[in-house]
């Protein structure tokens, strides 16, 4: 499985009303992680930019076959396409 596939699955298991709202308000908790995180990498790497942080943290283990796995990536990915930074 691809990036794009995860992202396709996760969606795809949150189709009704309540789920996508469950699935929008965790999107949104990963938003907030990765605003704390990407400050931190900030304070830690002024010199590194947004194109640099976001590639490094799609670098994830897409070859796991655990759908509990594979929803948290999923997750996580949905949420770094939302994240913009504050710069």
């Amino acid at each position: 499985m691809n990036i794009e596939q995860i992202k396709e699955k996760v969606k795809l298991a949150y189709t009704d009303v309540d789920s996508i709202e469950f699935l929008e308000t965790q999107i949104q908790k990963g938003v907030e992680k990765h605003r704390r995180n990407y400050r931190e990498f900030k304070a830690l790497n002024p010199d590194k930019d947004f194109a640099y942080w976001k590639k490094r943290n799609e670098e994830i283990n897409l070859n796991t076959t655990n759908n509990s796995e594979v929803i948290a990536m999923g997750i996580f990915l949905l949420a770094l396409d939302k994240f913009q930074p504050d710069e």
